[in-house]
């Protein structure tokens, strides 16, 4: 896989690429599921939009509830 996550449209299934997540921080890896999970919801949506809602939606979020969605994820 060459980018840090993707998503199978049919399925539905998020996947992180393993190889880069070890350089990732918790917070990476939080933003890639949630930019591929937009994808899934709006998957016609152009990527700057994307990267832009998720940056807004995460800045909202508490320290706590970021770390429960990693610990759902890990």
């Amino acid at each position: 896989m060459r980018w840090f996550g993707d998503i199978d449209d049919k399925k539905g299934i998020i996947r992180i690429n393993k190889s880069k997540k070890k350089n990732k921080k918790k917070g990476d890896i939080i933003n890639t599921i949630a930019h591929e999970e937009m994808h899934r919801v709006h998957p016609k949506m152009w990527e700057k939009t994307i990267d832009k809602k998720v940056i807004r939606a995460l800045g909202n979020l508490s320290q706590k509830t970021k770390n429960k969605l990693y610990k759902l994820y890990k």
